[in-house]
């Protein structure tokens, strides 16, 4: 029987654990994530002690939260507890909170005219106060709307890359932070990539050798409540129906589908859909297979294709 001992602060469990996450082979969690939030409570509530206290007030609903987002708060904290009750002598979790139904979000279609006045005004963004932050604002909206819209990469990925992950040369962008830690890579056309290279060049003089393709003034990446602002911003300007900055990730693999019927049903489709599934970093078949319930036009038209195709990836799959 192995022997537990008394818990160290909450900071030290977190060291830990992340150190733990690091030698498995998985990414850091990052300032960003709930268990940074739980420890700064807990430094400013609780002398930076995991206490039975502190838990039960993170695990109580907050009156401006929806069930979803109350569960998936106390979900991820849950990892770490389960590592640390392993090897010290923690107090004990409380029980998960209900679920809540989950609505699922159901994708805007960009129509041409919508695309055209939204990346309008993109380009006309301009911020009244002219300090380096509204400078930057005002390079990085345009092309990081148009690096999601033509590359399909997710609003994280995009806030989050590296500068040294975009290689100007080739085209090719790494992406490395991104859901389920499904490392993979995407290739830029080249009106992508002359707009990256004039936009490195222009940030560069604003903020000389950073480290963050898209970056705030301190160099660090932005928010995702800023990608919200600075996509409705933009958006509302000229439209009214309801679209989020994922849709055009949402619109890039629909276009890629419809492109593949003018092609003709059924030719290539296996290695078409392989390649989608792979630059879109989906980590199974099936998240790309969702797409196609998006497309009318494929409704009964492809179904026999489509089976062939999945045969054809469970035959190349099987050891």
């Amino acid at each position: 029987m192995s022997t537990r001992y008394k818990a160290p602060s909450l900071k030290e469990i977190v060291e830990s654990y992340e150190q733990f996450r690091k030698v498995s082979g998985l990414k850091p969690l990052g300032r960003g994530h709930h268990i940074y939030q739980l420890l700064y409570n807990s430094r400013q509530l609780w002398q930076g002690l995991l206490t039975q206290d502190l838990l039960e007030w993170w695990w109580k609903k907050r009156d401006t939260e929806q069930p979803q987002s109350h569960f998936a708060r106390v979900l991820s904290v849950v990892p770490m507890m389960k590592y640390a009750s392993a090897r010290w002598d923690i107090p004990q979790m409380p029980a998960l909170p209900k679920r809540g139904h989950f609505i699922q979000h159901v994708p805007h279609i960009f129509t041409n005219d919508e695309l055209v006045s939204f990346f309008s005004a993109c380009d006309t963004l301009h911020k009244p106060r002219r300090n380096r932050e509204s400078l930057l604002t005002e390079l990085e909206v345009p092309v990081m709307f148009r690096l999601m819209y033509a590359n399909g990469l997710r609003p994280n990925e995009c806030r989050l890359l590296p500068r040294k992950c975009v290689d100007l040369r080739t085209g090719i962008i790494r992406i490395e932070q991104t859901k389920g830690y499904i490392e993979h890579q995407v290739v830029v056309k080249e009106d992508m990539l002359r707009l990256l290279f004039k936009y490195d060049i222009a940030v560069e003089e604003i903020l000389p050798k950073r480290e963050t393709f898209f970056p705030t003034s301190e160099d660090t990446p932005h928010r995702n409540d800023w990608i919200c602002r600075q996509f409705n911003c933009a958006w509302y300007k000229h439209n009214t129906d309801r679209a989020t900055a994922y849709d055009l990730r949402h619109h890039y693999v629909i276009a890629n589908i419809y492109s593949w019927r003018e092609q003709g049903i059924g030719y290539g489709l296996t290695d078409k859909l392989l390649a989608l599934s792979k630059s879109l970093g989906h980590a199974d078949i099936s998240s790309t297979l969702y797409y196609f319930s998006l497309v009318p036009a494929f409704e009964g038209e492809m179904d026999d294709s489509l089976e062939s195709a999945l045969e054809c990836i469970a035959e190349d799959t099987v050891i």
